[in-house]
This record gives C-alpha cells, sequence and structure tokens, in this order.
C-alpha cells in the first residue's frame, strides 16, 4: 500500500511539473517580443505538455494494471512508448531549433522536423515486427531524450550570452535552465525506468531534476517583462521626445518665418548695393570680397531658416512600399566620389518591404552617412547593414569616428545641438531624422564611445504581410 501511495504521489507530482512548465510558456504573450528564443519556446511548451501527458499515462496504466491484461495490455503500452518517443522527440527538435536560431529557416525548419520524425517514429516499424518494448525505450532515451536533452541545454547556455545587455539575471538564469535541462536529460536519458541508483529508483531523481527544470524556466521567463519594461521606459522616453519636438516644431516655425522675409530684404539690397557700385565705378576687390562674405553669410542663414521649416512642416502619412536596400544603394548614388575616401562596407541581407516614404528614408540615411564621413578619418571603416530583427526592419551604420562623450548623448536628438565645430553644422541633422523615424512608426538608437566610433540602429516596423 505505501509503494502503491508513493508511486502515485511520484508520478501525480512529476507529470504536473512538466504541465506546469508548459502552462507558464503558453500562458505569456510572446508574440511582441523581440527575443528570438520566443520564436522557437513553444516547442518546448510541446515537449512539457507531452511529456507530462506520458508520465501521468504512466502513472494511469500502472495504477490500472490489474484491467489493462490481456488482448489490448500491448496496444496500451505501445500507445504510452509512442507518446514517450513523441515527447522526446520534441526536445530534440527544440534543442536543434534553439542551436540554430540565428540561421534557421523554412527549408532548415521542415528539415529538422523530417529527422525528428525519423529518429523517433522509424523504430517503431521495428517495434511493430518484433514486439520488442524494452528496446524502443531504451533507443527512444539513449538516442533521442539524452542528445536532445543536450543540445536543448547547450543552447539555453549559448542564447544566455546574447542577452546579457538586456538583463544579467535573466541570462544567469537561461543559463542555470540549461543546465537542469542537460541534468534532467542524463537521468531521463542514460537510465532505463525501473534503474536504481544510490540505492534509490531513478525515476525519485528524474523528478527532482523535473523540477529543477520549472524552477529554473520559470525564473528565466522574467526575462520577458524586464524586456517589456525596457521596451515601455523606450516608448514613454520616445513620447517625452515627440511632445518636446512638436512644441519645438511650433517655435521653429515661427522663428523661420520671421528670419526668412528679412533675409529677403538683406539680399535684395545687397544686390542693389553691387548694381549700384557698379555703375559708379566704385566696386573694387574690397568691396567685391565685402559683398561676397554678405551673400555667403545670407545663404547660411536663409539653409538654416529653410532646414528650420522642413524640421517643423507638417510630415505627409501617406506610406508605400519600398525597398531598404534600394533605398541605401541610391544613397550612395548622392554621396558620390566622397566615398572614395573611406572603406565602406555593406552587408546587406535579403529583406522584405517596409512602408515608408522614400525621399524621406533616403534623407535619414543620407544624414547619417554624411555624419558617419565626417567623424571617420579618411580611409576609416564604415559599415552599413540590414538585418531582420523579430518584428523589425533592422539598418545599422557603424564608423570607426571620434565617438560621442557620454554626457552629450541625452543632447543628440534636440535641435540646435552638435559637436561639430562652429560653422560646420545647423544641429539639426539628427532632430530631422528622429521625425522621420517618428513617423515610420520605428525609432533610432545611438550607441557611442569616445575613440571608439558610433553605431545608430534604425528599426522599421515590418508590415503585416511580411510578418506572415
Amino acid at each position: 500500500m505505501i509503494a502503491e501511495t508513493g508511486f502515485f504521489v511520484l508520478y501525480l507530482f512529476y507529470g504536473l511539473v512538466f504541465f506546469t512548465i508548459g502552462s507558464a510558456i503558453t500562458s505569456r504573450d510572446l508574440r511582441l517580443s523581440d527575443l528570438k528564443v520566443a520564436r522557437v519556446l513553444w516547442i518546448f511548451a510541446l515537449f512539457a505538455y507531452a511529456h507530462g501527458l506520458s508520465e501521468w499515462l504512466e502513472l494511469f496504466l500502472g495504477m490500472n494494471y490489474a484491467h489493462f491484461q490481456g488482448a489490448y495490455s500491448l496496444d496500451w503500452e505501445l500507445a504510452k512508448l509512442l507518446l514517450l518517443g513523441l515527447s522526446y522527440g520534441l526536445l530534440l527538435w527544440f534543442g536543434l531549433a534553439l542551436l540554430l536560431l540565428n540561421k534557421i529557416t523554412r527549408t532548415i525548419g521542415a528539415i529538422l522536423i523530417a529527422l525528428v520524425v525519423v529518429l523517433a517514429v522509424g523504430p517503431i516499424i521495428n517495434l511493430s515486427l518484433y514486439g520488442d518494448l524494452f528496446q524502443y525505450e531504451l533507443y527512444v532515451r539513449n538516442f533521442i531524450a539524452l542528445p536532445g536533452a543536450a543540445i536543448a541545454g547547450y543552447g539555453f547556455v549559448r542564447y544566455a550570452a546574447t542577452v546579457e545587455s538586456l538583463s544579467r539575471h535573466g541570462a544567469r538564469n537561461l543559463k542555470l535552465a540549461g543546465f537542469a535541462i542537460m541534468l534532467y536529460g542524463v537521468f531521463a536519458g542514460a537510465f532505463p525506468s525501473g534503474a536504481n541508483v544510490f540505492g534509490a529508483p531513478i525515476e525519485i531523481y528524474r523528478a527532482f531534476a523535473a523540477f529543477l527544470v520549472l524552477h529554473c524556466i520559470m525564473r528565466a521567463l522574467q526575462i520577458f517583462d524586464v524586456e517589456r519594461k525596457a521596451k515601455i521606459e523606450a516608448s514613454l522616453k520616445r513620447f517625452a521626445q515627440s511632445e518636446k519636438m512638436v512644441s519645438l516644431g511650433k517655435l521653429s516655425a515661427g522663428i523661420a518665418h520671421e528670419i526668412n522675409n528679412p533675409l529677403a530684404n538683406v539680399l535684395i539690397n545687397v544686390e542693389l548695393l553691387e548694381k549700384y557700385l557698379q555703375k559708379q565705378n566704385q566696386l573694387d576687390h574690397t568691396c567685391i570680397v565685402k559683398l561676397d562674405a554678405i551673400k555667403r553669410n545670407n545663404e547660411r542663414a536663409a539653409k538654416i531658416a529653410s532646414e528650420l521649416l522642413f524640421f517643423s512642416h507638417n510630415r505627409e502619412t501617406e506610406l508605400e512600399p519600398i525597398d531598404l536596400n534600394e533605398i541605401i544603394q541610391k544613397t550612395f548614388e548622392l554621396i558620390g566620389s566622397r566615398q572614395n575616401f573611406y572603406d565602406f562596407h555593406l552587408d546587406l541581407d535579403d529583406i522584405p518591404d517596409i512602408n515608408g516614404i522614400p525621399w524621406k528614408v533616403e534623407e535619414v540615411i543620407l544624414n547619417l552617412l554624411m555624419n558617419a564621413m565626417e567623424a571617420t578619418p579618411q580611409g576609416g571603416r564604415i559599415e552599413v547593414m540590414t538585418r531582420v530583427e523579430g518584428l523589425n526592419l533592422c539598418c545599422m551604420i557603424q564608423d570607426q569616428g571620434t565617438g560621442v562623450r557620454e554626457e552629450d548623448m541625452k543632447f543628440v536628438f534636440d535641435p540646435f545641438f552638435t559637436t561639430k565645430e562652429p560653422g560646420k553644422g545647423t544641429g539639426l541633422g539628427l532632430a530631422i531624422c528622429f521625425g522621420i523615424m517618428e513617423l515610420h512608426g520605428g525609432e533610432i538608437l545611438i550607441n557611442s564611445r569616445m575613440g571608439e566610433g558610433t553605431a545608430i540602429r534604425l528599426l522599421f516596423p515590418l508590415p503585416e504581410r511580411s510578418l506572415q
């Protein structure tokens, strides 16, 4: 009676642990997460559900052993082992998908599914011919469960390194989850059911390792909360920046109009003065130099006023499908021969179209490339790359220039703020880029250090048609 009670409690707990793991994953909405692991966690959840069901089927058959003797006993045992093979096959699939997360495509995904099916279902032929259930269980545990847990665990440990910048605590929990899965794989794959290890049934060790996996997975899933909090803070920051831009835009529009009128008046009077001096034969070299200086500075002031108007005008809202790679190529044509003085490296992926206004996106790319060239010494390397990152299309421009001081980073999007020498910049370039990216529903992120260069990431939201 005590043995039956212990068997019941052990397998009830064992199955409940895996159902809890599956529920912990599927109860979270991971569709909006940018973390790549979110793409494949559903496979691990399926493994957990299937394995929990397998253990409860084991419990059901064990507690009703006398009722399942006879003609159908082999069918029940076969169903139990097939469910076991299915669950470990899902674990192997998850491990392979996690390991190839950065390179996985639909073709590779189909190959992985076919491989798992062959490994898990192939031996069924042998099982149906010879009926050796014990050998099939050993095969499933040794050749599917053990490598599946090892690959999945290693995948977690390897992926943890990529999220340390987001949360060190979350990265550590992912590593611990990986090690816990490896430990469970040893107990579930290296030892057959019913074996005794140090005087205790192997099922106890498996239950303990499964609980350890549950604990670590629950803590590791908190990284999605950290990501969501970071996104909310970034959204609030963008909203505050947007409100500031609106106010500054209205102010800039008024200033620009007020500046344009006297500038036009100055230019007209300079031209009239130049003609008058010509008629009086008093237009000597000194007068020409002075008048040219007035014209040049007047044109510069007019350019600043026009940029102010561009910054403050209402923006078009009609977006059309555009190829970002093509926009980048056209922007390089605008740069012309100046690009020959730098070591440009293009790494443009095969990317889907985005919705945007072509000339405005081109304005952003051109502005950032010009900034990169001005900050980078001649011969320096400037990288331009495009990638799909989660639900966004990313364009990154990275230079080896002087960088931006940490105390200046919070001002880089403010109008009229510039780190360039006096007379070489209006301080409106990044402010305009910010407004254009906001118009496209995207964002612009800057990472820079003095002496190490600057990396700017443009994130454009992918249209729904590209996500299907």
